[in-house]
Formats: structure tokens, C-alpha cells, sequence
């Protein structure tokens, strides 16, 4: 049995978040193991995060420490405390490949905080990643550089390199002006682009899903790259059989 775990918070609506992890991981047939940074709620489109008690994750954190994964997802980890109770734990799983899925935007949460945030994840988690997974606006906050042509896409993957991840995947989306929806992996050495149909429907969960499907495909002995090619394809069609609250794995 190939056991994956997903550290990240909770979608009341489960269009995203641990929610569509879960989900994805049950697909390929993993053994999937949790650990929750934050609930929300959504009453009349309001959305709030709870972030959970640092002492409480810490003890989720123990409890997982001695599991042999095959691959560790990271999603949204809502302050630096968390981020560096996960950095340590991390010290566990040394060969362990990481996908870290840097959750950097959202409205609820000041831009003081979020500065603090990224510096944070960019000193301790960026360069234990595997893969990092950033949209534009998660590109932009990391790299402190703007993102509206596919060169800035190459130059953001250079910068994030440089910053320590062993790769990058840029989703660029349905965001930049091009005919298609088009992504950006970077390994050092070679850009790779993939491009899909742009789809009008609502992508919720999206990022959440591709990340984790990722994760699955590393855990599953597949390459980081052929890795991203499988969860683009798994992701579109997700997108395109989703309904109102998101995507569907």
C-alpha cells in the first residue's frame, strides 16, 4: 500500500482544500493520510478562516511523524508558526519527495501578513520542495515580480529555482492572454509549456486538485514532469465534469 499524506485546511464546501485531496488521492488508489490547518466558513458567500491552535498541530504532527509516505502534498498553512512546526516535521522524511502548493492569496488576511507568510515559506519550505505549485498571483508575491507575458512566466520559474525549489510548475491558466490555457514546468534547465482548451466553468478546487494529483503521480513512481503532464490532462477533465462548487476528481 503507497501512503500520501496532505497538509492543508478545510473546504466547507469542498470544492477545494483537503476536501478535493482526499478525493483525489481515493482516485489512485492511495492510502491517504490528513493534517488540518484551518476550517472555514462560508455563510452567504462571507467567507472566514478558523485557523487551527498551533499546539493542536503540532500534535497531528506527531502523530503522522514515524509513516512511511511516498510523497507529502502541502497546501495552505495560514501563519509562520505553522510553517515552521511543518518545516521541522519535515526534518522526518528527509528523501521524501514535497509538493508544496504555496496558498498565498486570499481576502481575509492582511498584506502584513501575508509578507511574513511568504518570507517564512521561502526561507524554510521553498527549498525542501520537490515541485512548487504557485498560480500567477502566488508567482508574483514570491518573486516580487510582475507577471503578464509568458517570458515573465520563464523569468518567475528562474527566480523560484534560484530560490531553492528543485522544480517549478507556473499555472498560468485561463489568466494571461494567450489562445489557450497554458502552464509553465521549469526544471533548471528546460521550459516546458502545456496547453489546454480554455474552459468557461467554475475551476474551485483546481489548484487544490492539481497539486495533489501531482503528489499522487510522484508517489506512484512516475517523474516529477510526466507527473505534471498527467495531472494537467486529470485537471482539465475535472474542470470540465464540475459543477457549482468546484471541480469534480
Amino acid at each position: 500500500m503507497t501512503y500520501i499524506l496532505t497538509i492543508g485546511g478545510s473546504d466547507v464546501l469542498s470544492g477545494g482544500g483537503i476536501q478535493t485531496d482526499l478525493a483525489t488521492f481515493k482516485k489512485k488508489n492511495l492510502f491517504a493520510f490528513s493534517i488540518i490547518t484551518s476550517i472555514v466558513s462560508a455563510e452567504n458567500l462571507d467567507y472566514q478562516i478558523y485557523e487551527i491552535p498551533t499546539n493542536t498541530l503540532e500534535k497531528q504532527l506527531n502523530t503522522l511523524k514515524n509513516i512511511p509516505f511516498s510523497a507529502i502534498k502541502i497546501g495552505f498553512l495560514p501563519n509562520f508558526e505553522q510553517i515552521e512546526l511543518v518545516d521541522r516535521f519535515l526534518n522526518n522524511f528527509q528523501n521524501i519527495p514535497i509538493v508544496l502548493d504555496p496558498v498565498l492569496v486570499f481576502k481575509e488576511i492582511g498584506d502584513k501578513k501575508v509578507t511574513l507568510v511568504t518570507k517564512t515559506l521561502i526561507d524554510l519550505l521553498l527549498p525542501k520542495a520537490t515541485i512548487i505549485t504557485p498560480n500567477l498571483k502566488e508567482a508574483e508575491i514570491i518573486t516580487m515580480g510582475k507577471i503578464s507575458a509568458v517570458k515573465d512566466m520563464e523569468t518567475s520559474c528562474q527566480k523560484l529555482i534560484a530560490l531553492g525549489a528543485k522544480t517549478t510548475f507556473v499555472k498560468g491558466g485561463n489568466r494571461l492572454n494567450t489562445p489557450n490555457a497554458l502552464d509553465l514546468f521549469y526544471d533548471g534547465l528546460t521550459f516546458n509549456f502545456l496547453q489546454t482548451d480554455k474552459l468557461d466553468k467554475n475551476a474551485n478546487g483546481a489548484g487544490c486538485m492539481l497539486s495533489s494529483t501531482i503528489a499522487s503521480y510522484i508517489a506512484l513512481g512516475f517523474s516529477t514532469l510526466d507527473a505534471v503532464k498527467m495531472a494537467k490532462r486529470d485537471v482539465f477533465s475535472a474542470i470540465k465534469n464540475g459543477n457549482d462548487y468546484g471541480v469534480n476528481p
